[in-house]
């Protein structure tokens, strides 16, 4: 068989921080925004934001779900120092966990807000 490559990546003993669960720093943050988009969801119900109708709620929601990932940023650039050469991207600190951000916090949202208010008038 020949050589033709494979495209998995190996993750190296020197990417991987001591003292921080022994993840890589791309999981770290991952699994950071996970929980801020929890985070996001519970703010919103806690607050009460989505009583002021559809329109107001969503634009609510919108809000603070930007504002939490902009904390969630400042974490992972200034606090953790996790910069382009750690991430290895120019980018990913942003970018990394976004997706499962704004799933967490919908889904949160959701959830809670039909826990809380079970029979809207």
């Amino acid at each position: 068989m020949s050589g033709t490559g494979s495209n998995l990546a190996v993750q190296t003993s020197n990417q991987v921080k001591p003292g921080r669960l022994n993840l890589p720093p791309t999981s770290i943050v991952y699994w950071l925004r996970l929980g801020f988009g929890i985070l996001a969801g519970v703010v919103y119900n806690i607050v009460g934001f989505g009583q002021g109708g559809v329109e107001l709620g969503t634009l609510a929601l919108i809000s603070v779900g930007i504002g939490i990932y902009a904390v969630s940023v400042i974490l992972v650039k200034n606090i953790l120092g996790y910069g382009p050469d750690v991430l290895n991207g120019p980018n990913k600190h942003v970018t990394i966990g976004m997706g499962s951000y704004i799933i967490s916090m919908i889904f949160t949202t959701i959830l809670l807000n039909t826990v809380l208010n079970p029979n809207p008038s």
